[in-house]
């Protein structure tokens, strides 16, 4: 099946997107993408770096999540002083080391060096696990398997730094209050492969053993050969669940609701049943993502427009339907409609009074124009209005615009539409149309007509 590709620029705003493991989208932690402090501290952690490894070494940045620098600068004991941690290969060696340091007194010091034999550091988190107050590390190794990571947890007190057991291998993991318990969870997914099973398992702190067990899992489709997006997401007054989009072999997208029901003491995963298609598998790269900044994300269904050959040089445009997953009826529930148009990045939200198939959306070769019509049936209708995009400068310039209304421009292009049957039962008001405006995934713009 032809995919259609979603333009590069939208996909900030439409989700977070990394390779493997981790925390593929952002889930309010800080990003720690920075530096050290100032000149001075910089120069103080590495001469410990250097002082661990008289060698010389090799910094070792991790390759998924939101901390990529090979010096993550976090504050873990809550003392509103940042520590460091570093990942460098010591050239001597073969291991992976992971240096802990912190600043008493002005003084950089050395808490713990710890070495694992890994080839890589898959990515870096923070996490309350153990609900002492403070922030844990979560650090993925790569291993010599590809997809197949494994987590370790560090706590961080009074200038030692402790580990926490997991013994959990992992393709893609994230944390946070994953079961509305107010406590820190962390939820590994597995892919399929001979030597594992594709599974989600929920994982908490055992403080009696002072380690990490899982608390329950759930079969992951097994079709599913990377992790494309993860968000934490509000499902119900008391019910939080992981969404997560999975790219298929084909290069199709299907997207997975995880969460623990408290009635049942299980881990739960109702879109994925054995032997049947996911209602959401689509072969537009469109992501799951909280249109309404509400906390509950929506999941989309792409289906394509009505047609026919009287279109001429136009195509159907795609129907994207977001969707929030209802606990109590363990279902989709529509929660707005638009029509995309994935070359130019933007939706147009489809009006509720119609109905589905007394209209349809068309696009041309380019995709510059998008036609909005009524359909008959078989045959398109009287057009409802017209949105299409100039390059900004035949804007600013005046070229070819007559007729047209300015609804957003960017650095590149400007966004304009044309209304035409003021007098059928489809029409709908100019600021109905400039409203009805949003970048892919559903970022609403300003929708001036400046």
């Amino acid at each position: 099946m032809k995919l259609k590709p979603v333009a590069a620029m939208l996909l900030g705003a439409a989700v977070m997107l990394a390779a493997g493991g981790c925390d593929l989208a952002d889930f309010g932690n800080e990003t720690m993408l920075r530096p050290p402090k100032t000149m001075g501290d910089e120069a103080e952690i590495e001469k410990l770096i250097a002082a661990t490894a008289p060698g010389g070494y090799t910094l070792k940045y991790p390759k998924s999540g939101s901390n990529r620098s090979a010096i993550v600068m976090h504050d873990l004991n809550g003392d509103n002083t940042d520590e460091a941690i570093a990942f460098f290969r010591d050239k001597n060696g073969t291991g992976v080391h992971m240096l802990v340091m912190y600043e008493e007194s002005g003084v950089w010091k050395t808490s713990d060096d710890f070495v694992t034999e890994a080839p890589d550091v898959d990515c870096v988190d923070f996490a309350d696990i153990n609900a002492d107050g403070t922030q844990d590390c979560l650090v993925g190794y790569a291993t010599y398997t590809a997809g197949v990571n494994f987590l370790s947890v560090y706590t961080f007190s009074d200038g030692k730094t402790g580990t926490v057991q997991s013994g959990q291998n992992y393709s893609a993991f994230c944390s946070g209050n994953l079961d509305s318990s107010g406590k820190g969870k962390v939820m590994t997914l597995s892919l399929s492969s001979p030597e594992n099973e594709a599974k989600a398992t929920l994982l908490e702190y055992d403080a009696k053993r002072g380690m990490l067990t899982a608390k329950a899992s759930a079969a992951l489709d097994p079709n599913i050969v990377s992790y494309k997006s993860m968000l934490i997401s509000d499902l119900s007054d008391n019910t939080k669940g992981l969404v997560v989009d999975g790219e298929l072999a084909s290069g199709e997208l299907s997207t997975q609701v995880i969460y623990f029901s408290k009635q049942q003491k299980t881990l739960l995963n109702p879109l994925y049943k054995e032997k049947t298609v996911n209602p959401t598998q689509r072969s537009s790269l469109v992501y799951s993502t909280d249109i309404g900044n509400d906390m509950k994300v929506e999941i989309p269904t792409v289906s394509t427009l009505p047609y026919s050959k009287q279109s001429g040089a136009f195509t159907a445009a795609d129907q994207v339907v977001w969707n929030q997953f209802s606990v109590t009826q363990e279902a989709l529930l529509p929660v707005q409609r638009t029509a995309a148009n994935y070359n130019y990045g933007y939706t147009i939200k489809i009006p509720t009074a119609w109905e589905a198939g007394s209209f349809t959306v068309l696009l041309n070769e380019s995709s510059d124009t998008m036609r909005f019509c009524e359909w008959h049936g078989d045959s398109v209708g009287t057009d409802l209005f017209v949105i299409r995009v100039f390059k900004l400068a035949d804007w600013d310039q005046g070229k070819d615009v007559d007729g047209y209304t300015l609804i957003y421009k960017d650095n590149r292009n400007a966004y304009a539409f044309r209304s035409y049957a003021a007098e059928s039962a489809l029409a709908i008001t100019d600021d109905e149309i400039k409203t009805a405006f949003s970048l892919l995934g559903g970022t609403t713009v300003n929708n001036s007509s400046k």
